[in-house]
């Protein structure tokens, strides 16, 4: 009973801390409002007390344990920043949950800013849950619907008699009725920030989506937001909005010894996998216990490419609408996302005839290097343009390695990379051709896919074109209770969840092969998207440094040896291609330098150590336009140069103890001042180290004028004989080379 009452004790500091941040001077019930019994009751009710408070001002509504548990209140909508509103304390069943109004309240000296709560706790029990993440504050920022990140250019467009605007996009990815973007006006160009600006623009929203049958392409409709701006020519149009889970501004005017901005001080003294940021970070215990195999870490980074994607069937078809509810049995209901295809899976509407061949040099996929999809003894049509088409080969899969973290989770699932075509043509020779639309910073609409292995291009692929549709909005498709994942667990909608998801219109609409009941379908992963940067520093430095700085510091103030200031690993998951290394590059030096490594500190066993590995020649290797030149060591520790030539450019070479022009080492370069006794007519010359066998040349210069002639040639020496006997004093050089 304490805990349950300090539990509401919590719930009201944290109800007051809002209330004064926000100025509302009220505190209501929902109940206060009506019935709150069932959920149905309690949404009506719950919408009444949200218009209400925000008429007489804004205030603070308090959800009871008298409301129906199913209930799930959601943020009041704010028109604009700073609008009256109504924040929601929630404390059924002892949680407590703050929901916020949409957006938010202005902060004097930070027009961008929001303001905070101060949550303190102590853990001093005899234990916790096992096998728990225990967090102190939990805030959750789930955007449904209202974010954008579009910025294309606009390909055509036409003026209506009713003055809105019909605009061709260059795609209609990232796209929703209801979305507002800036609508860039008159030639462009890079301003002096870096950015692109054009001389005027205005807002407009979007009011409706479709799709050109003529041009088979998409089109959206714009309503101007203001009726006193003037459309113009029309460049492109943007909307990068950022919403963030939390910010700290932190600003300091005077000197002193500044900690970091988000600071934790940890101390170990048990046992334990541990992470941290920007902390001081003490450790007493071993770190690492049972099973653990994680270390501590004082920063880590998880990246992860989600490819257990929605998966289900369409339980109803709004063709008129643009509108899929799909099956309450449907997976993965949480991974809806807008921009991305929900691809028809009835292999009743697929194209498969014939085979493909991505006719590329490259996975560039730039329409510059002129690469396109050539089909082989196919039969399609402009009506392919809106598609998607996958190369359907288990190794262009994705996920599909024999040891990988993916295997498990997919359970089988085959894991198409799905791309949609944007343009068909048919050639003189009957050659049908197709291309695939890829953004890399701009759209390319004349692109070719990527393949996961290089060694497919030009060679003929199975292949299918089937039915998709952008996704414009899911925000009445995702489930309603934000829950979360727990080991690949199926995610399906709940009950009261409506299950529909918003579609942009296409050239199938309305046909045969559209969607219907019963249809299986899946939402595509991004089939090629950019890897994430794990840590990126970005310098904007105008003077010169007083001491030397880093992007990257380790410095060892112990006393005893850090294994490695750098060290770049990969020791899970086979690749999936077998030739594929772990890194295109394990170290990319791409920018200018002084000098790109450089090496001061003292080295006890090597500045620079390549070992070999598994018969790998760690080779150094130099590329130019015309040769590549190799240099690395052979198993038997030779220093080979392959390619080029050794250019000493007018030094030497000294410190030569045998020259070969074979595989095999010379131990005997020279021998210079032999004495030759009076009157010999021969003289034998013994090696101070064997060689390999006899098959080397021997060139032989005497002091005096004489013919000579070399015989009796052996691994341990050679025999010399003289025409005219040796005179006083004589002496010869040799010269020997395998």
């Amino acid at each position: 009973m304490k805990s349950k009452v300090f539990g509401r004790l919590i719930a009201y500091a944290i109800t007051l801390l809002v209330t004064v941040q926000i100025g509302a001077a009220e505190l209501y019930k929902l109940e206060h409002f009506g019935k709150v019994d069932t959920v149905a009751a309690a949404q009506e009710t719950y919408t009444v007390a949200i218009k209400e408070i925000t008429a007489k001002g804004g205030g603070t509504l308090h959800i009871t344990d008298q409301t129906a548990t199913a209930f799930n209140p959601y943020s009041a909508v704010q028109k604009k920043l700073s609008a009256n509103s109504v924040t929601v304390i929630d404390t059924r069943g002892g949680k407590n949950r703050i929901v916020l109004p949409s957006l938010g309240y202005r902060i004097p000296d930070d027009p961008n800013g929001y303001g905070g709560v101060f949550l303190d706790r102590q853990i001093n029990q005899d234990a916790i849950n096992q096998d728990g993440a225990n967090v102190n504050l939990r805030i959750s920022n789930q955007v449904v619907k209202g974010l954008t990140s579009y910025f294309q250019p606009i390909k055509d467009y036409k003026l209506l008699p009713d003055g809105r605007m019909k605009v061709y996009p260059a795609t209609m990815a990232g796209l929703n009725s209801g979305a507002v973007l800036t609508v860039m006006q008159g030639k462009g160009r890079i301003g002096s920030s870096g950015e692109f600006e054009t001389p005027s623009s205005l807002q407009a929203r979007v009011v409706d989506l479709g799709w050109d049958t003529a041009q088979r392409k998409g089109y959206i409709i714009f309503e101007k937001l203001s009726a006193a701006q003037k459309w113009g020519e029309l460049t492109a149009m943007i909307n990068k909005s950022t919403v963030s889970a939390a910010k700290i501004k932190d600003v300091i005017h005077c000197d002193g010894e500044i900690a970091s901005t988000v600071s934790i001080e940890k101390k170990i003294y048990g046992q334990g996998d541990n992470f941290g940021v920007g902390m001081n970070y003490g450790y007493m215990g071993n770190i690492m216990s049972t099973g653990g195999d994680e270390n501590g870490c004082a920063y880590t980074v998880d990246t992860w490419q989600l490819l257990n994607s929605f998966l289900g069937k369409v339980d109803s078809w709004n063709a008129e609408k643009s509108e899929l509810i799909y099956s309450p049995d449907s997976t993965r209901v949480n991974t809806l996302g807008t921009s991305r295809p929900i691809i028809n899976l009835n292999p009743k509407k697929w194209i498969t005839s014939g085979h493909i061949k991505v006719m590329a040099n490259n996975s560039s996929g730039d329409s510059a290097q002129g690469g396109y999809i050539l089909g082989i003894n196919v039969d399609w049509s402009p009506a392919v343009i809106g598609r998607a088409i996958a190369i359907d080969i288990p190794e262009e899969y994705c996920g599909t390695s024999e040891k990988g973290f993916w295997k498990h989770n997919l359970a089988g699932r085959k894991v198409r990379r799905w791309w949609r075509i944007s343009d068909y043509q048919k050639t003189g020779n009957g050659e049908h051709r197709i291309w695939v639309e890829r953004t890399r910073w701009n759209v390319n609409s004349k692109a070719t896919p990527t393949l996961i292995n290089e060694n497919n291009y030009f060679k003929e692929l199975s292949y299918i074109i089937a039915p998709c549709a952008l996704v414009a909005d899911v925000s009445d498709g995702i489930p309603s209770e934000n829950k979360h994942e727990i080991k690949g667990a199926p995610m399906r909608a709940g009950v009261n969840d409506k299950r529909l998801i918003r579609l942009v219109p296409t050239g199938d609409t309305g046909t045969s092969i559209d969607f219907a009941v019963g249809d299986p379908i899946e939402q595509a992963i991004g089939p090629d998207p950019r890897h994430v940067v794990g840590y990126r520093v970005r310098h904007r430095e105008a003077n010169p440094t007083i001491m030397p700085s880093a992007s990257f510091l380790s410095q060892n103030n112990g006393a005893y040896p850090i294994y490695a200031g750098l060290l770049i690993t990969g020791p899970h998951d086979k690749m999936q291609i077998p030739s594929h290394n772990k890194y295109r590059s394990g170290v990319n030096i791409a920018a200018s330098s002084d000098t790109a490594i450089e090496i001061t500190g003292p080295t006890s066993d090597a500045a620079i150590s390549l070992r070999n590995y598994q018969d790998n020649p760690q080779k150094i290797v130099w590329y130019n336009s015309k040769i590549q030149t190799e240099m690395y060591a052979n198993d038997n520790g030779d220093l080979q140069l392959k390619g080029g030539a050794l250019n000493v450019s007018g030094g030497q070479v000294v410190g030569v103890s045998g020259i070969s022009s074979t595989g095999k080492k010379s131990f005997n370069l020279r021998g210079i001042d032999l004495a030759v006794k009076q009157g010999a007519n021969n003289l034998e010359v013994k090696f101070d180290q064997p060689e390999p066998d006899s098959a080397y040349a021997v060139v032989v210069t005497p002091s005096w004028l004489t013919i000579v002639a070399v015989t009796e040639k052996t691994n341990t020496g050679f025999k010399i004989i003289f025409g005219t006997p040796a005179p006083v004093k004589a002496k010869l050089d040799w010269v020997l080379v395998r």
